[in-house]
């Protein structure tokens, strides 16, 4: 097992993880880099380079081609195959002036020798067009929501008071009407009091819905507190629970999960991304033929760990290593932004956690979510 390997400089420039097998090199341009303003983690090929990539979470990768154990061609293989990993943009160096060196998958290349200022500058243009790339999704995605939010914060509102009347009628009604039946009438005031039931209970549905909205629509509400991670789960459940319904059977199961630090609206935002895909990956009208499955519990280090799982359709192997990308979609044209997961991924993320997906071709998709416990210190990069 590695360990983590020393974080060089103090800046607050971007933080990079520089995979280079010679020592030499590696040591002058983590000096230069540092020198320069970056934070520069090491590693000396590309196993190494993996574990601290997943470790360190750094901005870039700075990686050498030609290394022992593991080359840069494979480090992008395994990168690019890793939900988790894929989107970290990377600026590939090598001396070679071999075709299959300049065709390298990777957001740049660079030709040795070179040195810290061109390095510096090319990890500036990497991270300026991915950045360039990301933001106006999320932007976008943002501006539509907290307006999305805003409207249905105040529909609930609108609603509640006089769903409130309502429920307190039926409530009222339910107990009046057996006292109107008697041997003449007594079939026909049991249906009645059948149907109020069902108003009830039907009243009673919309009260949930409105919850889950409110829940929802918070996400304007950037403070963070402990959250119990069933109300933002059962919140965004009952949003699908008339299309799941339809589709699977729905199982849960919670074995105490502890309480995180994090905004219980945004939380309520990455479920319901995740039950709306598991929901749209079944057909209709097989309920009784799949299932949703919802967990919440916690893994061998005590962090909270929630996995959502589907029988559909499954993610094709060569679809896995994408789906986090931004505007990557598998559905039709029209029918998705390509977005839910990326900022699913992104809000996970910045609370400390991580999410990651299995799948199998015709047997559906897990996704797996895991958040530093309230009670557990997070652990340092």
């Amino acid at each position: 097992m590695h360990d983590s390997a020393p974080e060089h400089g103090t800046g607050r420039g971007p933080r990079v993880l520089l995979v280079e097998d010679d020592a030499d090199l590696r040591e002058a341009l983590c000096e230069a880099l540092a020198e320069l303003g970056h934070t520069v983690i090491t590693a000396v090929d590309g196993n190494e380079g993996l574990h601290q990539l997943r470790e360190a979470r750094p901005d870039v990768v700075v990686l050498d081609l030609m290394m022992p154990k593991l080359d840069g061609w494979q480090f992008r293989v395994v990168q690019r195959n890793d939900p988790m990993l894929a989107a970290t943009p990377v600026v590939a160096i090598s001396a070679s002036n071999s075709a299959a060196a300049a065709a390298i998958d990777a957001d740049m290349y660079l030709r040795k020798p070179l040195d810290a200022h061109t390095l510096c500058h090319a990890i500036e243009d990497v991270l300026h067009l991915n950045a360039k790339r990301l933001d106006p999704a999320k932007t976008a995605q943002t501006d539509r929501l907290a307006a999305l939010g805003t409207v249905a914060a105040g529909l609930a509102h609108e609603i509640n008071n006089p769903l409130t009347y309502v429920l307190l009628q039926l409530t009222q009604a339910v107990r009046l009407v057996p006292d109107l039946a008697n041997d003449a009438n007594r079939a026909r005031v049991e249906h009645l009091e059948s149907l109020v039931r069902g108003s009830l209970e039907g009243a009673e549905r919309i009260r949930g819905i409105m919850t889950g909205i409110r829940t929802f629509s918070r996400t304007d509400d950037v403070g963070m507190k402990p959250v119990d991670v069933r109300v933002p789960i059962d919140a965004a459940l009952k949003l699908v629970a008339n299309e799941l319904r339809h589709r699977a059977r729905l199982v849960k199961r919670y074995t105490d999960p502890p309480p995180v630090m994090a905004n219980e609206g945004r939380l309520g935002q990455v479920f319901l991304n995740l039950f709306t895909n598991a929901v749209q990956a079944l057909p209709e009208g097989a309920a009784q033929e799949h299932e949703v499955r919802v967990s919440a519990g916690t893994d061998e280090a005590g962090d909270l760990v929630i996995e959502i799982a589907d029988t559909g359709a499954g993610i094709p192997p060569h679809v896995l290593g994408r789906i986090f990308e931004p505007y990557f979609s598998t559905k039709p044209p029209g029918q998705g932004t390509g977005l839910g997961l990326s900022i699913s991924h992104s809000i996970v993320t910045s609370l400390g956690g991580t999410i990651g997906v299995t799948s199998e071709v015709g047997r559906g998709a897990t996704f797996r979510i895991v958040l530093p416990a309230l009670d557990r210190e997070n652990p340092s990069c």
